[in-house]
């Protein structure tokens, strides 16, 4: 067996429908040197019967195991392989003919490449295609790597396995993006720009439970840092609360009785909570918000002058007002700046204190909170109005993926307010939101709608 070069791993659990043709798929590789894994993980359905069916294959091993979960059962069958390269494939997913070739010999002529993965194609429940995924080329179009490989289809060497101590067991979710932090932070990764997986989306996936993946997906990125960041670098961090006293039916919108509080006040309570920040400053014109902040325990070093709250100033001029000031009063000098608004009552601490942490992870500029956009946009043209992201009508699922900017936090560094006209920087990370904690107060239908929603925290504001 020690002629082998790549191991395919596949993780099957009561997808007995599907699994005859990801073994098909895996088993009909038009390569020479691999063998086939299949780690049933203490199915309940027929997928013991179909893999019997396989038994006299020599290039495929069975291993079992009693439900363990993912993570667990893609490390026993790692462990049961003797290929220098792996990867992986879902029971309900299945390979393009030439994945193992193309991937492999990547690898083969790229020694310094640690994780090689390619674009995927999306089909639906019975298999018929939806929608071709296109990853930015690393290097020539992205630097900046805060988003995963996927899990299945990504070819790696085991001895980068072995570096980083294979998949996670301790997590349900997120076991892939684990991964992939610990891979960019030792090994360089690239893709291929060729679609040769086939991923197919349904009810049952584990991709579909938004909210759990991305408390996961925070509780990554924390652990990551305490193991691989011990030192960090961030620096000071100072929250700015922009507090303008605009009104809805003639009251302050910011004062707005919310919940048990009230807009401003809630946001105050959270960001207080955050120990990475240094000081917390209510920014604002008015005598009655800057009370309540002050009540609360915030900052408020000066009320602004009304004409340069205007949304005709830009906003990174009001940050270098209030910069100026401090380094004047307290010679206080943040490397860091958070920017909350009341008006996304949703936004949580633990969000806020993630974008902190993707900052420090991915050595970016600046980091916002998004939520991806599935409608259509339209700007005026020759002919009226002309499609914008896309050339045709197509399903949503088809578009490309357009992220939302939210509004509700904004993470700098205190550097990039003085380097031209984009105060963001070159490098933007972000950080994901579900369109509930995305939604921002910006009339009165907003205003009714998250209130309706604060009463049902348990469904809306888990």
């Amino acid at each position: 067996m020690t002629d082998i070069k790549v191991s395919i791993i596949i993780t099957a659990h009561n997808y007995g429908k599907w699994l005859p043709q990801a073994v098909d798929s895996a088993l009909g590789q038009n390569f020479e040197s691999f063998e086939v894994i299949v780690v049933n993980d203490g199915s309940t359905d027929n997928t013991p019967q179909i893999l019997d069916n396989y038994k006299d294959n020599k290039r495929l091993v069975v291993v079992n195991t009693d439900g363990i979960g993912l993570s667990g059962a893609c490390n026993r069958g790692i462990e049961k392989s003797h290929g220098k390269y792996i990867v992986r494939l879902d029971a309900d997913d299945w390979f393009d003919p030439n994945l193992v070739l193309v991937l492999a010999n990547f690898l083969d002529f790229n020694p310094n490449i640690g994780l090689v993965f390619c674009d995927y194609i999306d089909t639906d429940v019975y298999g018929d295609i939806i929608n071709y995924n296109r990853r930015e080329s690393i290097n020539d179009e992205i630097r900046i790597l805060d988003r995963s490989a996927p899990a299945a289809g990504a070819m790696y060497r085991r001895q980068c396995y072995d570096t980083i101590g294979g998949y996670n067991e301790d997590i349900r979710y997120q076991e892939d993006y684990d991964f992939w932090l610990k891979i960019v932070e030792k090994f360089q990764v690239r893709n291929i720009s060729l679609p040769l997986m086939f991923r197919r989306l349904h009810n049952n996936s584990m991709s579909r439970n938004f909210v759990a993946r991305m408390k996961t997906r925070r509780y990554v990125k924390k652990e990551f840092l305490k193991t691989h960041r011990q030192e960090q670098e961030s620096g000071s961090v100072l929250a700015i609360i922009p507090a303008r006293a605009d009104t809805i039916n003639g009251e302050k919108i910011v004062l707005t009785q919310f919940d048990d509080s009230n807009l401003l006040t809630r946001c105050i309570n959270k960001v207080k909570k955050i120990n990475a920040i240094d000081r917390v400053v209510v920014f604002t014109d008015d005598f009655e918000i800057s009370e309540v902040a002050l009540n609360q325990g915030a900052e408020v070093p000066y009320l602004r002058n009304k004409t340069s709250t205007s949304s005709a100033v830009p906003v990174e001029q009001g940050f270098q007002e209030l910069l100026h000031h401090l380094k004047l009063e307290d010679n206080y000098q943040p490397d860091i700046i958070v920017l909350a608004t009341p008006l996304s009552p949703f936004i949580l601490c633990e969000h806020i204190t993630e974008a902190l942490d993707s900052m420090e992870i991915f050595k970016s500029d600046s980091v916002i909170a998004v939520s991806e956009d599935l409608t259509y946009h339209w700007q005026v043209g020759k002919n009226g109005l002309k499609a914008v992201g896309y050339k045709k009508r197509v399903v949503k699922q088809e578009k490309h993926l357009i992220f939302k900017e939210s509004g509700g936090i904004y993470v700098l560094k205190v550097k990039n307010l003085y380097n031209g006209d984009n105060f963001l920087g070159k490098m933007v990370g972000h950080i994901i939101l579900s369109p509930q904690e995305a939604l921002r107060i910006n009339n009165e239908y907003d205003l009714w709608v998250a209130q309706k929603m604060a009463e049902e925290p348990e469904q809306w504001c888990k």
